[in-house]
């Protein structure tokens, strides 16, 4: 069972998101995502009707394995030989919940992510800290929650661009569909997998705060971006791309 942990305090919707202007002062890292003339497509965009319940999984065999093909049988061999061994199953998930551990990695191969977490907490003003803009391909976990496959929400953010790069980690968060799947390995070497239910898209100003980090009776997972308009007055964007996951079990 996991153990209790700290929530960020109540604070105004939207607020402990990356995506809002924040300077660099006493040490801390606070983030500017946007601050750049936008010299590119603008991120996907879920469509309006993509909450929707996600069918039952198909879950394929992770990491996706290619069974070799079957021996050919030379001229001589034995009538008697024992036959090609059948391709190898598909692995299937224990769904019991985890116990905390530190996430390393994701995998989204829906979108093609594959990147490195990072443990980060509440900065200043009680704001989500998320991954330096000079390592836009970096996600970060909010560490002030769960670990993914714990009960509970646990909460990944990236970044959805940057000036130097262009599009970034989370670029295509918006890309997924209910039904894809994403990966989380974790330090005591589990891999826990979760199957996309929803994709949406809010506005700052009504970000779904409670929806994001109230407390459930099963492991899921959140992912959290910038998206929609690129206002190029302020040079951020005004939306927020959040998708929801649900627990599907772990790989060992």
């Amino acid at each position: 069972m996991p153990g209790k942990h700290r929530k960020p305090r109540p604070v105004r919707p939207g607020r402990w998101l990356f995506c809002t202007v924040s300077l660099a002062c006493a040490g801390v890292t606070m983030v500017v995502v946007s601050q750049h003339t936008h010299r590119w497509a603008a991120p996907p965009a879920p469509p309006a009707s993509i909450a929707l319940q996600a069918q039952q999984p198909v879950l394929p065999a992770e990491p996706a394995a290619v069974a070799p093909a079957p021996p050919t049988a030379s001229p001589a061999a034995s009538p008697t030989a024992a036959p090609a061994r059948a391709p190898r199953p598909r692995r299937e998930l224990n769904p019991a919940p985890l116990r905390r551990s530190l996430p390393l990695t994701v995998r989204i191969p829906a979108i093609g992510v594959d990147a490195r977490i990072i443990p980060l907490g509440l900065g200043p003003d009680d704001i989500v800290s998320v991954p330096s803009l000079t390592t836009p391909m970096l996600t970060s976990w909010f560490n002030g929650g769960v670990t993914p496959g714990q009960v509970g929400p646990a909460v990944l953010f990236g970044h959805v661009d940057s000036a130097v790069t262009g599009p970034a980690v989370f670029y295509r968060l918006g890309d997924l569909r209910p039904g894809n799947l994403v990966y989380v390995t974790r330090a005591d070497h589990r891999t826990a997998v979760f199957q996309v239910d929803a994709v949406d898209l809010y506005p700052e100003s009504g970000f779904p705060d409670t929806a994001i980090y109230a407390s459930t009776t099963a492991p899921v997972l959140r992912l959290i971006t910038c998206g929609g308009q690129f206002d190029t007055q302020t040079h951020l964007y005004l939306d927020r791309t959040v998708a929801y996951a649900r627990y599907l079990g772990q790989l060992r």
